[in-house]
């Protein structure tokens, strides 16, 4: 089972968000360069997540639709999104 990572895991979420953290000193070149390749690492687990939970979502409604057109299946009304 996939589950979101926590807060300490990803740098998006360090804190509230729309909030900044104030340094005393300006970041260097290297914090920056680690800081944007924590972001990318992030971004790259959310959209394999993403991927995966839309490859859910279609296995799902395949099921569902199968069993829908199964013949002698109870005829239900079917919603569209």
């Amino acid at each position: 089972m996939l589950r979101l990572p926590t807060g300490l895991d990803c740098a998006m979420m360090d804190g509230p968000m729309g909030q900044l953290k104030r340094r005393s000193a300006p970041l260097k070149g290297q914090d920056l360069i680690s800081l944007a390749q924590k972001l990318a690492r992030d971004a790259e687990r959310h959209a394999i997540l993403s991927a995966s939970l839309e490859r859910q979502a279609d296995r799902l409604m395949e099921s569902g639709l199968r069993l829908l057109d199964r013949p002698g299946a109870p005829k239900q009304a079917r919603t569209t999104l």
